[in-house]
């Protein structure tokens, strides 16, 4: 059986409201700064990403949140400093298609792209509400994905030998997490089910098992999706979480 390891890429950083954003009903008007990460996930045999991460900069603070992407942080360049050229990439599977996940695509001509069918259809034609979220066309720009080909994920699917997807919908539409195998145990790679290890806590106060986000599309899908991430992982990472600044490599 295969085993794997994961590596979260650092592609930059945001300024968000933590209540609206990252912990429901926890503090709303207190702005933090979070990390966007990317995974890169490999073994002897394959080497794939989870997530390709943020734009840069300018068009961060234009379309989208106050933040910043350093040089040397995007992407295909975090690869290249590993040794690693952006067509050894095979494979590239999406969460799901916010702006801040699927950025610098062009960079991987090789990579055969995976997202879920929900995502995907939605990411074309979301209500009004998301369009910055998908960077609709009615804002005078074309999002990242635009005139990609991917392979469409209907459901619970196995990628690779220990390398499955599965649904968590509630934070998008089709929002899927990746559950990987190795050496430790179960790594799911959460996307944005969770922004920081804080969801994980019981929330006494309300009796709650666990702290759900605040961006959300539908909360009776995000929280059975987070009941049921947290039933199959033996360890979570997620996209924003500040703890994993400085982490190397998994396990």
């Amino acid at each position: 059986m295969e085993s794997y390891t994961i590596r979260p890429l650092l592609t930059g950083y945001q300024e968000l409201d933590k209540g609206q954003y990252a912990t429901y009903g926890r503090g709303y008007g207190q702005i933090i700064q979070v990390p966007v990460f990317a995974f890169l996930v490999e073994n002897e045999n394959r080497r794939f990403l989870v997530d390709s991460g943020m734009s840069d900069t300018e068009r961060s603070v234009k379309y989208h949140h106050i933040g910043r992407q350093e040089k040397g942080q995007a992407i295909y360049e975090q690869l290249e400093r590993l040794g690693i050229a952006p067509t050894e990439i095979e494979t590239i599977i999406f969460t799901h298609l916010h702006w801040d996940h699927c950025y610098n695509i062009n960079y991987f001509p090789n990579a055969r792209l995976i997202v879920s069918a929900k995502e995907y259809r939605y990411a074309l034609d979301p209500i009004p509400y998301n369009w910055n979220s998908y960077e609709h066309p009615r804002l005078g720009i074309q999002p990242s994905f635009h005139g990609y080909k991917f392979d469409l994920v209907y459901d619970e699917e196995q990628i690779f030998d220990g390398v499955r997807v599965f649904p968590t919908p509630g934070h998008s539409p089709g929002h899927m997490s990746v559950s990987v195998r190795t050496r430790q145990g179960r790594y799911v790679i959460a996307g944005d089910l969770f922004f920081l290890r804080e969801n994980l806590e019981p929330d006494e106060k309300r009796g709650w098992p666990f702290v759900p986000i605040g961006r959300y599309v539908n909360m009776l899908e995000l929280w059975h999706s987070s009941e049921d991430a947290l039933r199959r992982a033996d360890f979570i990472l997620m996209s924003h979480d500040p703890s994993q600044i400085g982490k190397e490599i998994y396990p």
